[in-house]
């Protein structure tokens, strides 16, 4: 279960540390923390990781999403091996699996399946040259899907490809002309588009 930091309060360590207490007592099932302090507005610290990890058994792992690879080693190190440490950030996850990383809970996966799945496998095999020649095909779709709200730009690439409708519910309009043709370009990039 991927549980975030709680938002718009701006909760203490204490107070994240007592939300995620909760939520761990209150289920058997594995829980990722998800720290995405863009969104959030409060970071969760690797100290209060550390201390929610050795109060409960079935917290396991972390979805980073700080794009700050400092905490990719420091969570690393602290956390052990056995602690999965997941990017938030497409753009980042290189580095972060390079740091100790593994793997990437992905927004680019939802429209490039494949190339987002070799890039990971590149990374897990240690073949950081592979991974980079496939991040460099994907990195103009992990900054044009961001250009305005998310999952607008999914959303949108994920309709060019036949795989939905581009609608939406508000607050949530459609991107405008101008980022869709920057995700046309980032899709023919990426070789999902022909140019």
């Amino acid at each position: 279960m991927l549980s975030v930091v709680p938002y718009y309060n701006k909760p203490t360590q204490e107070g994240m540390f007592q939300h995620f207490s909760a939520v761990a007592s209150a289920t058997s099932l594995p829980i990722l923390l998800y720290s995405v302090p863009g969104r959030t507005v409060v970071d969760l610290s690797v100290d209060t990781i550390v201390r929610l990890r050795d109060a409960h058994a079935n917290i396991v792992g972390v979805k980073d999403a700080t794009a700050n690879m400092e905490r990719a080693s420091m969570q690393r190190m602290r956390l052990g091996a056995d602690f999965i440490l997941l990017s938030g950030e497409d753009m980042t996850a290189l580095g972060f699996n390079a740091h100790g990383g593994q793997g990437c809970i992905s927004v680019t996966s939802n429209v490039a399946p494949r190339l987002s799945a070799l890039f990971q496998n590149a990374c897990q095999q240690g073949n950081y040259a592979e991974a980079l020649a496939l991040q460099d095909k994907l990195v103009w779709l992990h900054k044009n899907l961001f250009l305005e709200n998310n999952p607008g730009g999914v959303k949108y690439a994920a309709s060019r490809l036949g795989l939905c409708r581009n609608e939406f519910r508000l607050p949530l309009t459609p991107i405008s002309r101008a980022n869709e043709e920057a995700i046309d370009f980032a899709l023919s990039h990426a070789g999902l588009l022909p140019n």
